[in-house]
């Protein structure tokens, strides 16, 4: 079964809006972006809807249709007081916010305003939360590096039953496993002759497209 397509709106397109709104549009899901500055839009205009002004304003979010969406990431990295108003106008909306904190007291006060989910930068990174919201088989992905993730998976799908040799993840996508968690058990270093078992965790690291066409294997 296909899994549904979703409406997300993103407020706040730096760093980690952006990741989220690229790891979305990968998904399939459609997407909103807000900011003040136009220049932050520009380069995810031609894969999603964009807007360009102030969510403080109710009126302008509701013109742009940020009530149609099925969850909001409140992703101002710069400005608590504007967070805190994108917050409070989305709640009014009755809609679910998941709402970036600057540091602990920020994020007491964005729970206090009614945010459904508070995540912190240093913990949680864009790509990370998408994958949460869209609940694939990935468990975990975090960025190591620049551009270079780690990607905790549910192995299923096309991996099971192969040998790390015969699936050539490597050679096929710059995909390296580096660890098969196996209930209480981890399997550590792997070996060319390792087989995906059900109930598999691999534990991969790569780029963040290639992690994704492996991800994607998972759910054929």
């Amino acid at each position: 079964m296909a899994r549904k397509k979703m409406t997300f709106g993103i407020i706040g397109a730096g760093r980690f809006g952006t990741g989220a709104a690229r790891e979305l549009i990968r998904h399939g899901h459609h997407v909103l972006l807000i900011d003040r500055d136009p220049a932050c839009l520009e380069p995810l205009a031609p894969m999603c809807h964009t807007a360009i002004g102030n969510a403080e304003d109710i009126e302008f979010l509701a013109e742009v249709g940020i009530k149609d969406v099925d969850a909001v990431i409140i992703a101002i990295g710069d400005d608590e007081t504007a967070s805190n108003h994108a917050t409070i106008n989305c709640k009014d909306f009755g809609l679910y916010v998941v709402a970036k904190a600057m540091h602990a007291t920020h994020g007491k006060i964005l729970d206090r305003l009614g945010a459904d989910r508070i995540v912190y930068p240093e913990h949680d990174s864009g790509v990370r939360l998408a994958r949460l919201l869209t609940r694939s088989s990935v468990l975990e992905m975090i960025e190591l590096y620049e551009e270079v993730f780690m990607m905790e998976l549910a192995a299923s799908g096309e991996l099971l039953n192969k040998s790390l040799v015969k699936l050539n993840l490597p050679k096929r996508f710059g995909v390296q496993v580096v660890m098969i968690i196996r209930g209480k058990t981890t399997v550590f270093p792997v070996t060319a002759n390792d087989v995906i078992q059900p109930e598999d965790i691999l534990v991969l690291v790569g780029p963040a497209e290639s992690l994704q066409q492996v991800a994607n294997l998972a759910q054929e």
